[in-house]
């Protein structure tokens, strides 16, 4: 399975992947992701964002914290936990990087339960924009 996605920095996009990407007018470009993609590739480049498109039909994957959530938890899941958006519609996803914590508390929302965890290097927080 092929990871798409793409970076904003500063306004610059540095794009990752094995497909081309499609021209979003004014927009932040999305690619399509796995349900199980994390964001531990982007561990240590806090502020940074990152857009995943997540596809229709998805299931459940792991994820540990409430937000922020560990850079290791499924973003996809991660988002619909955030409640940005569902398995059954999946769509566009915008992360950003942040520093590890002391400890990630879990909860239930929207239908996805998470994890706590202690300790860990790297986190992301799902954006509402």
């Amino acid at each position: 399975m092929h990871k798409l996605f793409a970076l904003l920095l500063g306004g610059a996009f540095l794009l990752g992947g094995c497909m081309q990407a499609r021209q979003a007018a004014s927009s932040v470009q999305a690619f399509t992701a796995s349900w199980g993609d994390t964001a531990a590739q982007h561990r240590g480049h806090e502020g940074m964002r990152i857009a995943y498109l997540c596809p229709p039909g998805g299931t459940a994957h792991t994820v540990w914290g409430s937000g922020p959530y560990t850079d290791d938890s499924s973003v996809c899941t991660a988002a619909v936990h955030a409640g940005v958006i569902t398995f059954a519609s999946g769509g566009r996803v915008v992360i950003s990087m942040r520093p590890g914590r002391g400890s990630y508390s879990g909860s239930t929302r929207n239908g996805v339960t998470t994890l706590d965890y202690g300790e860990w290097g790297g986190s992301f927080d799902v954006r509402t924009d």
